[in-house]
């Protein structure tokens, strides 16, 4: 009997170690230690102290980091664990739950009838959610919305964020033409859902751009004629660092700054530290530190 309890009492032990755990995350191109920190949320001082970072300005692709007390789940290009699916039967097919970040407004569209369409209450209520931060406004893209609802749908219903809808024209763009500019694209995070699961069922779309910004909190979606592709490293408010030249580009993460850091999310509690690293992009008291290939 007694060695039956020591038996329960040890395998409780190991399964407690296995529920918060370190686990190994391999640096690839691109990636920071304020990204990898807000992956898994975690600071950067308790990864420069787990992994006795003499140089916390230089990572090194192929560089093993050990990402200390968390569980062996989350995953950010490369890192090893077991990834959830995502995927869930639709509470509501058809309906997108959505809520504009910058304003805490939310509002429900019905983009799919017994036809497939999207109705014009839908279309009005989207184009005043995706509106720029100035108040200007354009009509939004019918088939952009479908296209959100098939996301909507693939995901559960769960809430869609926006980050960033329309915006007007401006000189100091980084791309020439942006659909963001004519109401046909979305800067957006699913709620519960890490953007890198999103972006890869984005791409399963038909003539779709996606953009994926891993330092920024973002997947960017557009209705196109052919689809394209891109990855942007920059952090908000930087020139744009993309992945290979590529025509197609839509946007560069700074021509979202704004949204953006309203969407930040809030600096995990860094307990007694006097100076805690913060975990997101931007001024910081911590070197931004990116890897080079």
């Amino acid at each position: 009997m007694r060695s039956l309890q020591f038996a329960v009492f040890t395998a409780a032990l190991c399964w407690g170690g296995a529920a918060r755990a370190d686990i190994t995350h391999i640096v690839a191109r691109g990636h920071t230690l304020d990204a990898i920190a807000h992956r898994y949320h975690v600071t950067v001082k308790a990864i420069v102290d787990a992994n006795h970072l003499h140089d916390p300005k230089r990572l090194r692709v192929g560089q093993k980091l050990v990402i200390p007390g968390v569980s062996p789940t989350p995953t950010l290009h490369g890192a090893p664990g077991h990834t959830p699916n995502y995927a869930a039967r639709p509470r509501t097919p058809g309906v997108i739950h959505i809520k504009r970040i910058a304003t805490n407004e939310e509002a429900v569209l019905r983009v799919g009838d017994r036809r497939g369409r999207v109705s014009p209450a839908a279309l009005k209520t989207a184009e005043r959610m995706w509106r720029y931060p100035g108040g200007q406004t354009h009509p939004i893209d019918a088939r952009l919305l479908a296209l959100l609802g098939v996301v909507s749908n693939h995901f559960g219903s769960r809430r869609i964020d926006i980050i960033s809808g329309f915006r007007p024209y401006s000189p100091t763009q980084y791309t020439a033409h942006s659909n963001h500019n004519v109401g046909q694209a979305v800067d957006f995070r699913v709620e519960g859902v890490p953007n890198e699961v999103v972006r890869d069922f984005c791409r399963t779309l038909h003539n779709v751009g996606v953009g994926y910004y891993p330092n920024s909190v973002f997947v960017h979606l557009d209705s196109r004629t052919s689809s394209a592709y891109w990855v942007d490293f920059s952090h908000p408010g930087e020139a744009p660092k993309y992945d290979a030249p590529n025509p197609a580009i839509d946007e560069g993460a700074s021509d979202v700054t704004d949204e953006v850091h309203a969407a930040a999310p809030a600096e995990p509690n860094a307990g007694t530290q006097q100076n805690p690293a913060p975990t997101t992009g931007g001024s910081t008291s911590t070197p931004s530190t990116e890897a080079k290939p």
